[in-house]
């Protein structure tokens, strides 16, 4: 018990030194996008529309929008590691090959990642677009999440060339796309006569949809090749639709205490993506245009659990920041006077 409350003490005394919070303006959603569901990999159930509360009465001034404090815009993940993740979750995109009259042809394709976090492909021996990628090996994959709020995110084209596969490498590849596509009919079923291509990364062009200082850059190989996906990619839908619907009061806070305004000046806050480092979320205060803000974390998070006690603790510090509380910690029994 002792612990628990060292550590929220530490994390009030941590934000209680921290300038007031102000939104980092990342992009305006309309209200119809804002409030649209969500249906992750794994938990396909939808998002409920914004949670919302309303008063009558009259508004402060909103944050200065600008004023975005360094500690906020520099607290994320960088735009290889974001772009890594998005290649890590979604294991199927458009890839682009060369034509024999010289016109680019994009077809679907699904892969899975080797331990380098590589795109291996598995194409059709008799597939235009294998004929094109014997002729040149030059292509491109572009991928982005089909689903909210993964596909708010960011979306990526990966620019490179590929190496067909020996016969081993090939049959562990093969192992890897029948475990990760199971259920692959018709054209998607796979066939004996598969070919498996490795796709070898150049460069990596990268569009955030979400951030301070959001824009679309051209990322080398080296920045590729070291990011690491963040280690929560495979929870942060279900965890954003989990929040969203049961611990809406707790969002609303969050974002409230996040734009150093009074809970019931907001109108309406959604979680909208989850990461080691923070979040970020769309907040509308009454009478005024929604946005889009990232807070941050105290440490990074380490795995699921670890996310969901730093979310009731955020939570916990906005509810103390309303009510001007501050907790007393208690005397350890066998300490020194």
């Amino acid at each position: 018990m002792a612990g628990h409350v060292m550590k929220l003490q530490c994390l009030h005394n941590f934000l209680g030194r921290q300038a007031a919070p102000a939104p980092c303006l990342q992009q305006r959603l309309p209200d119809s996008e804002a409030q649209q569901g969500n249906r992750g990999r794994a938990h396909p159930a939808q998002l409920p529309a914004t949670h919302k509360r309303c008063k009558q009465h009259t508004v402060a001034a909103a944050p200065e929008r600008s004023d975005i404090s360094t500690r906020q815009a520099l607290h994320k993940p960088s735009s290889a590691q974001t772009a890594k993740t998005i290649v890590d979750i979604v294991a199927h995109g458009t890839l682009c090959t060369v034509g024999e009259d010289g016109v680019p042809l994009g077809t679907y394709t699904n892969y899975v990642l080797d331990d380098r976090g590589m795109p291996v492909l598995r194409l059709r021996a008799d597939a235009v677009h294998t004929a094109n990628l014997r002729r040149s090996p030059k292509c491109s994959l572009f991928v982005q999440p089909g689903d909210r709020p993964a596909k708010l995110l960011a979306r990526c084209t990966i620019i490179g060339e590929v190496k067909q596969l020996d016969e081993e490498s090939s049959l562990a590849a093969a192992e890897r796309h029948e475990a990760m596509h199971p259920f692959g009919i018709g054209v998607d079923a796979p066939q004996d006569t598969d070919l498996y291509f490795s796709l070898h990364v150049h460069q990596c062009f990268y569009v955030g949809g979400m951030g301070a200082n959001s824009a679309a850059e051209l990322l080398s190989q080296e920045e590729y090749v070291a990011a690491v996906p963040d280690p929560l990619r495979e929870h942060a839908a279900f965890l954003v639709e989990q929040q969203n619907q049961q611990r809406a009061e707790d969002v609303l806070r969050i974002c409230s205490h996040a734009c150093s305004v009074r809970i019931d000046e907001m109108e309406h806050a959604q979680l909208l993506w989850i990461d080691e480092l923070g979040l970020y979320a769309y907040a509308k205060l009454i009478r005024q245009d929604g946005f889009v803000i990232r807070v941050p974390f105290l440490r990074p998070v380490t795995d699921e659990r670890d996310a969901r006690s730093t979310l009731t603790m955020l939570a916990q510090v906005a509810w103390e920041h309303e009510r001007s509380y501050t907790p007393v910690m208690p005397e350890l029994v066998g300490a020194s006077s």
